[in-house]
Formats: C-alpha cells, sequence, structure tokens
C-alpha cells in the first residue's frame, strides 16, 4: 500500500473518542473484577459502582436545599437560605448531591485519608448522577478545586479531580484539570472559622491559561463554609467565566 492510500484509508476510519474507550474498558474490567460494595462488601452496581443499591439508598440527599450556597432549607417552598439573602456569594449557584452524614462521611475519610481513589470514582458517579437527575445543568465544563503540588504528592492524586471526571463521564462534559492553579500551600481548613478559612486562602489561586468555557462549575468532595470555592470563583470571574457555580458531593 502506497503512503497515500494508507493516509486516506485512516480518514474513513471513525475517530476513537475517550469515551468509546472508557465504556470498552468497563466492560472488560467488570467482567474480570465485578463491582463490590465499598460500604457492605455485597455485589456492587454494573457495570462499575462500588456501591450496591440498599447503600446508595442509605445515602441522605441534601433536598430541599438552598440553591445559592446548597445550605439544607427547613421549608421545601423556599429557594435561598438567610445568609444567601442578606449577602450574595461570589459564584452563581451551588448544588450539593448529599449531606454530610453517615456512611457518607466515611467514604469521603477512606478517600481523602486513605488514599482510596476507587471511593473518589464511586463518589463522583454519585455526584454525576444526582446532577443529571435533580440539577438543571447550565455549565459547559467541570473544574476541580486543585490540591498544591506538595498535598497532591503526599496524598497521591487530587481527589476533587478522580471525582470530577467520574462525574463528567456520567454527563459526558469535559474536565478543565490545566488552567487553575494552587499557588501556595495553605493550612488545612479543617478546624478553621470562616474569617480564618478567608485569609488562609487570599490570593492562592491563580489561572495559567485563559479559561477555554464561559460557564463552568467547581467541584469539590464536601462544601462547608464556602471559601475556597468563593476564592475560586473570584478569580475565574476576573479571567473571563461569566457564570460559575459549585458542586460538592456532600454539604456540611
Amino acid at each position: 500500500m502506497t503512503p497515500g492510500k494508507y493516509w486516506e484509508g485512516l480518514k474513513c476510519c471513525q475517530p476513537v473518542t475517550w469515551s468509546r474507550v472508557y465504556g470498552w474498558y468497563d466492560l472488560v474490567l467488570a467482567r474480570i473484577f465485578p463491582p463490590r460494595c465499598l460500604l457492605c462488601l455485597d455485589a456492587g452496581q454494573r457495570p462499575t459502582l462500588d456501591l450496591c443499591r440498599d447503600c446508595e439508598a442509605d445515602l441522605t440527599r441534601d433536598l430541599p436545599a438552598c440553591t445559592g450556597c446548597a445550605l439544607p432549607l427547613p421549608q421545601p417552598d423556599t429557594f435561598l437560605c438567610g445568609g444567601c439573602l442578606q449577602k450574595p456569594r461570589d459564584f452563581d449557584a451551588a448544588f450539593a448531591a448529599y449531606l454530610y452524614q453517615h456512611p457518607l462521611d466515611w467514604l469521603i475519610r477512606r478517600m481523602k485519608y486513605g488514599s482510596d481513589i476507587s471511593a473518589a470514582r464511586v463518589l463522583g458517579t454519585l455526584l454525576g448522577r444526582r446532577a443529571l437527575a435533580a440539577h438543571s445543568l447550565h455549565v459547559q465544563a467541570l473544574l476541580p478545586v486543585p490540591l498544591h503540588r506538595a498535598r497532591e504528592a503526599r496524598r497521591g492524586f487530587n481527589q476533587a479531580m478522580e471525582i470530577s471526571r467520574a462525574a463528567a463521564r456520567e454527563l459526558g462534559l469535559p474536565v478543565v484539570y490545566d488552567a487553575l492553579r494552587r499557588n501556595r500551600a495553605t493550612a488545612e481548613q479543617a478546624g478553621l472559622d470562616a474569617a480564618a478559612r478567608r485569609r488562609n486562602l487570599r490570593g492562592s489561586f491563580e489561572l495559567v491559561r485563559p479559561l477555554p468555557f464561559k460557564r463552568v462549575a467547581i467541584v469539590d468532595d464536601v462544601l462547608t463554609t464556602g471559601s475556597t470555592v468563593e476564592e475560586i470563583a473570584c478569580v475565574l470571574k476576573a479571567g473571563g467565566a461569566e457564570w460559575v457555580e459549585v458542586w460538592a458531593v456532600a454539604r456540611a
């Protein structure tokens, strides 16, 4: 075959997308290693969700919730909490799939402090499914909260990145992983009050390249005071973003 004929043949081939590759990979993986529930060790949900339906049903959904910060609301006919009515957030909307309660809190701790990447994939899949079922999609891409390189090296992975990847596969959205950087190491947010969290994070994020989308969702594992994502939202808005949502697996 001549080189010209070879390249013409390549042009006629259907391009292999990442979703198709992952789809075949999931099927093969499920045949070799059937999914197993991380909580009760019963059979998981095919093709690759390591969580059974009964344990998924035990997770407490964040409903009703404030559309501004995802805080649980006492009444189903209200949309914003008192805090968001008095002082709107720097992001445009927030969505959390579940409340930070048992057994979801155990899965999150297993992911973060046990370096269990399989738990991150479960949490991301759940977030994607809940977002698709209960949330109108106004975003074009997902943007995980970045870790400082030293902390990511210690943990072995960025949990927000792995959650984003799994959620994006459920939603058919791209993940923007290289536009935002955490430019300095900060103290752990756990244990700090809201004011201390804001001081701790001030100036710790920066855009390293133009944002390729105008409407994005910042993705993290747990939404607490919102200090981290508010700092990121300010950076994204300054960089040209028109709509910034916050998505979290759990609301504390």
